[in-house]
Formats: structure tokens, C-alpha cells, sequence
């Protein structure tokens, strides 16, 4: 999820600042993932937990470290022989 808001976050005016990107796409894939801890607290069944909210957030820090070490910064630097 981390790695979808990055991507869907390249397109706007703060492209250039990839801390600003990754913070936001973390921030934002972390939201979710509370929201739907929310949303699983009304399901019968189902139970809303804390440690659930820390692996999506540590998933998603993960998920856009490594897209921005293999991917992105490989995109940028020019190719060299």
C-alpha cells in the first residue's frame, strides 16, 4: 500500500522532495491501515488490534524504503559502463 501512495504521490508538485513523498505515502498507507482496524471492530468476529496498525505501518516503511533504494534511485542516476 506504502508503494501505491508513492507512486500515485510522484504525480503531484512535490515529486522533487522524496523525503516529503515518502513521509506522506508512509503517513498515509499507516491511516488506512487504522481505518480499517476501525472498520474491523464493527464486523462480528473480528477484532481491531493495536500490534495489526504497527506491522501495516512497519509494512508500508518497508514497502517504500526499498521502492525508493532499488527503484527510483536506479531510474535517476544515469546509466554508466
Amino acid at each position: 500500500m506504502g508503494i501505491l501512495f508513492y507512486r500515485a504521490y510522484q504525480t503531484l508538485r512535490l515529486k522533487d522532495n522524496i523525503k516529503m513523498l515518502m513521509l506522506l505515502s508512509v503517513v498515509s498507507a499507516s491511516l488506512y491501515g487504522i481505518s480499517d482496524e476501525i472498520h474491523q471492530s464493527f464486523v462480528p468476529f473480528r477484532q481491531a488490534e493495536v500490534a495489526d496498525v504497527i506491522a501495516d505501518t512497519i509494512g508500508a516503511f518497508s514497502g517504500v524504503y526499498l521502492y525508493q533504494l532499488l527503484i527510483v534511485s536506479r531510474i535517476k542516476k544515469p546509466y554508466v559502463r
